[in-house]
């Protein structure tokens, strides 16, 4: 796989809809519909995708969903949707599954959020 710098990747993360909620303290899973667009989140450590080297020519974007947990780690990272199917998802949760963010707080306490984030691929114009 080329490094994404050689190829000036550029990686757009979307801003989904909807309102942030978080997950009760007291709860120890978190739940689909308490999940927020990583927007929301502050990173504090990102590690940009690869680009395949199956994918010259081609752009596209990976919807995944995840868990930020309260030591600011990611886990439980799924694919929701991808388009084209299987050419960037490799790339995509590689990298998300490496990133930092500051932990969600509810009521003084740290607790785990469900989150998602659109990674687009595209060459740039």
């Amino acid at each position: 796989m080329v490094r994404a710098q050689v190829l000036s990747l550029v990686l757009v993360v979307a801003i989904t809809a909807g309102a942030a909620s978080y997950a009760r303290a007291d709860q120890t899973s978190v739940t689909e519909r308490d999940r927020v667009s990583a927007a929301t989140l502050k990173r504090t450590h990102t590690i940009l995708p690869t680009w395949p080297e199956s994918a010259a020519g081609v752009e596209g974007w990976v919807l995944l969903w995840f868990t930020l947990l309260p030591d600011g780690t990611v886990t439980d990272v799924e694919i929701k949707e991808a388009h084209p199917a299987g050419i960037f998802d490799t790339s995509a949760v590689e990298a998300l599954r490496q990133w930092t963010f500051e932990p969600v707080e509810h009521d003084g306490k740290k607790i785990a959020q469900r989150a998602e984030i659109r990674m687009k691929y595209a060459q740039p114009k």
